[in-house]
């Protein structure tokens, strides 16, 4: 790894980890809405609340994990491929840092911090590095 701390962009790093947990956030809560219009329309009225809440319940807690990877790995190639003497740096950074947001999330709405808990850390940590790789290499 090339590039030392002083070399990270910090608010783009900091920036682009906030919007992995923010974006892993809002696609499922974008797809909850989209199945409660379609159950709007079918229905020609107002939709079952508790089929919409039991679709809720079923899909956020699958989809969540897979977007926080999806999202670490794009966020910090985003932020290594303007960042040239740091760029591994700055994507382990990124993935770092979301590790850690989507763990502190956890534990905030009473998780308890297991053995996926720390395995979805290492794995967004991981996927940064791999996002910040790829940049140097593009």
């Amino acid at each position: 790894m090339s590039g030392s701390l002083s070399n990270i962009p910090w608010r783009r790093v900091l920036g682009a980890a906030l919007a992995v947990i923010a974006l892993s956030f809002l696609v499922p809560i974008l797809v909850t809405t989209v199945y409660a219009f379609s159950l709007a329309f079918q229905a020609r009225g107002a939709p079952d609340q508790a089929s919409i809440n039991h679709f809720a319940a079923r899909i956020t807690p699958q989809l969540m994990p897979w977007l926080e990877m999806l999202f670490t790995l794009l966020m910090a190639f985003r932020v290594a491929r303007n960042t040239a003497a740091a760029a591994i740096l700055s994507g382990l950074t990124v993935g770092v840092l979301a590790g850690l947001f989507s763990l502190a999330l956890t534990l905030a709405f009473g998780g308890h911090p297991g053995g996926s808990a720390v395995l979805a850390l290492l794995t967004t940590t991981a996927l940064g590095c791999l996002g910040g790789f790829l940049a140097t290499k593009r």
